[in-house]
């Protein structure tokens, strides 16, 4: 018999699975958190979690909440979080951690003052890991760097350096701050290496530096090298030293065991070559005399090496360690563009393009002297030039190396003219400074007005100096026509051309106030070579002189192209200039200033020059 209850709970459950299958309800999943949501509880549970934390495992907790805002970019939450711990029973590492995530957003926010403070923070007491060490040393050069303060960022990386145990890390950190030493003026660098209050690793890096920087000459900065090593022999730039002091320590100063002199010993430049190899001799001499190594010479004529193959075979024949020369420009051209000799060469002209190794090139190049005008009259706040250059050869390669230099440097060239008549000079000057155009203005102004009219000719204000490259009697014209079209106060900056060589007041008084670049030769006291030189010759002050200086330089720079070229910063005091390399190969000249001061060249300072 059927029990009417279960019939009544089951036709119950039927109708509401009836029901349910009518109505039925579906529920999406909720949206997933971004990263940023996900960051956000978790900073929130970190938190929570830290108000229910031991001081010490709260400050880790809200130390790691604080870089989760600074990752989402809410650095003010961040630093308003961190100084809310209390650091002082903090372990030294963690102390470091909150330091390091506050000044390293000050740094970011350029607020390096900020930055030091919270550094500052780390008690010298407690001493940290090295690798924390470091970090923090890293953190205050950051913060002096930002300042513009050499020392304190020179401070902190040298005791770092100190600490810093990985051989390379180390090396590198050497080579900043060699390059942070070069960089500070040469008065301030005076006072550090005289002064007591650095320490003993800082006041060797001092020394060091100042005892290479007050000794441009390459053979002067080793006799200060060896005094320095005497004193500072277990100094890690002593050990470790920088690329360019290892480069002094490494390479041995001898002059080449067999040199081919190699020059014309007839044509058109038999009288240049022989000028230059009296200068060499000379040279070679005075070292023998002063008991100096000297090398064995071989002298060569070059008008009968036709080719870079016939020279090398010539080398290997004559088994000679280097060659000095050739002179003429066509056969260093080749050589420069042949491949690699197989000894250095030291030729005696300028190519252009790119070199082989071992090859090296001392001339008196005319475009040196345009760019050292160059580089002068930007120094000296000029930015708008106006240049006048003689109608040659010469004259145009002077004037290029003008504005290429110029123009590099950010300035400009206004106006240029060359040239070439002299009885032209006087309508050029004017067509030059516009003063032509402002007398043509006064004579329309005449016609329609009358003759009552006063008009003072005005030459052009867009320039602010005058580059000059003319030889005497040119420059002895130009510089009187300069006044007399008003510009008489106009600064002009000239190569050496303009000078004889021999001083002459009456002839020269005409170029009074014109600045102007020269060899030491002529310029500097006279050397004990060009005294010895002057008393068997009479024409050691004239412009044939300067082959001389070239002849000598050659000689006493030939021990030093290793050197030279190892260290792009050494200079060698020569007769033509000091002496250094430039894109590894072409031997360049930093040059004396003078001023034409009652007709006379007056030397100006070497601050000046």
């Amino acid at each position: 018999m059927t029990n009417p209850l279960r019939l009544s709970l089951a036709a119950g459950l039927l109708a509401a699975l009836l029901a349910g299958c009518g109505t039925q309800v579906m529920h999406e999943p909720a949206p997933a958190a971004t990263p940023a949501e996900r960051q956000q509880n978790q900073i929130a549970e970190l938190l929570d979690q830290a108000t229910r934390s031991q001081p010490i495992r709260a400050a880790e907790l809200r130390t790691e909440a604080a870089r989760l805002l600074i990752r989402l970019d809410r650095r003010d939450e961040a630093i308003r979080l961190l100084e809310q711990i209390d650091t002082r029973l903090l372990p030294p590492i963690l102390r470091f951690d909150i330091a390091k995530l506050k000044a390293g957003t000050a740094l970011e926010r350029q607020d390096s003052q900020q930055a030091l403070f919270y550094l500052a923070e780390m008690p010298s007491s407690e001493p940290l890991p090295t690798a924390q060490a470091i970090e923090l040393g890293e953190l205050r050069a950051r913060a002096y760097q930002q300042q513009q303060d050499l020392e304190g960022e020179l401070r902190e990386l040298i005791q770092v350096a100190q600490i810093q145990q990985d051989t390379q890390a180390r090396q590198a950190l050497h080579e900043r701050i060699w390059a942070l030493l070069g960089e500070i003026p040469t008065e301030q660098l005076q006072q550090l290496a005289q002064g007591t209050s650095g320490s003993y690793y800082e006041q060797g890096w001092y020394e060091l530096a100042y005892s290479l920087r007050t000794s441009t000459d390459l053979a002067r900065q080793y006799s200060n090298l060896n005094d320095w090593q005497l004193l500072w022999q277990s100094h890690p730039a002593m050990q470790q030293p920088p690329q360019a002091v290892s480069a002094l320590l490494d390479a041995s100063i001898a002059p080449a065991g067999r040199i081919g002199l190699l020059l014309p010993q007839s044509g058109p430049l038999t009288k240049a070559a022989g000028a230059i190899s009296d200068g060499f001799m000379a040279a070679y001499f005075e070292a023998r005399r002063n008991g100096m190594p000297v090398p064995e010479l071989q002298l060569l004529d070059s008008t009968l090496v036709s080719s870079p193959e016939q020279l090398n075979d010539l080398i290997r024949t004559l088994q000679l360690d280097m060659v000095i020369g050739p002179l003429d420009k066509d056969f260093v051209a080749a050589i420069a563009r042949g491949d690699t000799p197989p000894v250095p060469i030291l030729a005696l002209n300028n190519s252009e393009g790119p070199t082989p190794d071992n090859f090296f090139q001392l001339g008196l190049a005319a475009e040196d002297e345009a760019e050292a005008a160059a580089q002068r009259a930007w120094r000296d706040g000029h930015r708008r030039m106006l240049m006048m250059i003689p109608e040659t050869d010469w004259g145009s390669r002077v004037g290029q190396a003008f504005i290429r230099q110029f123009e590099q440097l950010g300035g400009s060239v206004v106006g240029a003219i060359s040239f070439g008549d002299q009885n032209a000079l006087a309508t050029q000057v004017s067509a030059l400074l516009n003063t032509d155009r402002s007398a043509a203005r006064a004579k329309r102004l005449r016609q329609v007005i009358g003759n009552r009219i006063e008009f003072e000719e005005q030459p052009r204000t867009d320039a602010d100096a005058l580059f000059l490259s003319a030889l005497p009697v040119d420059a002895r014209q130009i510089k009187p026509l300069l006044a007399y079209n008003y510009a008489g106060g106009l600064p002009v900056y000239s190569t050496s051309h303009l000078y004889s060589g021999s001083p002459n007041s009456i002839s020269d008084i005409d170029l009074n106030g014109i600045l102007f670049c020269d060899i030491p030769w002529v310029l500097g006291p006279p050397s004990t070579l060009k005294l010895s030189m002057s008393q068997e010759r009479n024409d050691t002050d004239s412009r044939f002189g300067r082959l001389y200086a070239l002849g000598a330089d050659a000689y006493r720079l030939h021990p030093y192209l290793e050197q030279l070229q190892a260290s792009p910063m050494a200079r060698i005091d020569g007769e033509t200039g000091q002496l250094y390399l430039k894109d590894g190969s072409r031997v360049a000249r930093d040059l004396p200033w003078a001023v034409f001061d009652s007709g006379v060249p007056r030397l100006l300072p070497a601050d000046d020059n």
